[in-house]
Formats: structure tokens, sequence, C-alpha cells
């Protein structure tokens, strides 16, 4: 019986919708600042060759970080039919003055990935980011390569802009095109 419950629980978290952009800290948080709050809206592109529509999603988080190298995320992803939560965990395994290089677990209800975080510091509290992901996109697995770019806008507000292309199935005819805005907070 408990095998059971443990298979469903893991089905469950493996087959469902994920967040469709990073738009989270990539990195580390400006000097300073330990938290980061933060929404944003994405479009979900449609496949190159299916005629259906573009699918629009929200986004909120919450992150903390509890060391220079740790930071901890509670995610919220919502559309007009659905929510989904969860967390991620990202370490810093790499931090200089201009980069920071570090892996990022994420699950909650209904999805699961893995990524690898790369931020490069342009010039003050500006950033370019990317983070290859690897994990679920709907109900089956894929890859998304997001490129951002984070700017800092004033008094602890960040804006964030990101396009994301992603494979599921690892199938060049299932590429869709993720495009999302977003603000933050840092305190």
């Amino acid at each position: 019986m408990a095998y059971r419950s443990s298979l469903c629980v893991g089905s469950a978290l493996a087959l469902g919708c994920s967040p469709v952009a990073m738009l989270r800290p990539a990195g580390t948080l400006a000097d300073g600042q330990r938290f980061e709050a933060g929404g944003s809206v994405a479009e979900l592109g449609p496949r190159p060759y299916v005629d259906e529509p573009a699918r629009y999603t929200g986004q909120a988080w919450f992150t903390a970080e509890v060391q220079r190298w740790l930071s901890l995320s509670g995610i919220a992803a919502f559309d007009t039919s659905a929510a989904a939560f969860g967390g991620a965990a990202r370490w810093n395994a790499f931090r200089s003055q201009r980069l920071t290089l570090g892996p990022e677990l994420e699950a909650g209800y209904a999805w699961v990935a893995g990524s690898f975080g790369a931020t490069l510091r342009v010039f003050r509290r500006n950033f370019i980011y990317t983070a290859p992901r690897f994990g679920t996109l709907g109900s089956q697995w894929g890859v998304g390569v997001p490129a951002g770019i984070s700017v800092d806008l004033s008094h602890g507000f960040v804006l964030r802009a990101e396009a994301q292309l992603s494979w599921q199935q690892l199938k060049y005819y299932n590429r869709r095109l993720h495009l999302a805005g977003g603000i933050a907070y840092q305190f």
C-alpha cells in the first residue's frame, strides 16, 4: 500500500504543469539584500506545426538567501483554470564580482525540474542570465533554454524580461517560445 501511495505521489509530481518562465534570481541577490518577492506574466507560444492558441500564465515567488551560497524559493504558478505550488533550492557554487554559477532543483505539485544558472553582472545591479532546464513541461519531459535580463530600477525594485525556447519530449516539432516579464522587490 505504501509503495502505491509513493508511486502516485511521484507520478503527480512528474506529470503536471510547471512555471513556464524562470524570472526568479538566477544568481545571488544584490549586496545587502536577503529577500526577493516578485510576480510575472508569461506567454507560452504555440508549437510550429499545430493549430493551437498561445497560453498565458502568471507566476509569483518569494526567495530567501539563507546563506550567500544557498537560496530557497517558494513558487506559485497559475492560469485561468489551475494553480500549482512548489519550491526551489539553488546552490551558488561559484561567485565572483561579475559572475555567479550554480545548480537549482525545483519541485512542486505537478512538476519537477533541475537547472544550471549563470548570471553575468553587466554594470551596477544589472544582469543578464540563463538557466538551462530539464524537467516537466505540461505532462511530459522537456528541455528549456531561457535568456533574460534583470534591470535595477531603484530602491530595491527590479524589472526582468525573459525569452525561452523549450522542447517537449526533445522533439523539434514540440518547440515553443516563452516570453515573460516581471517585477520584483529586493529587501
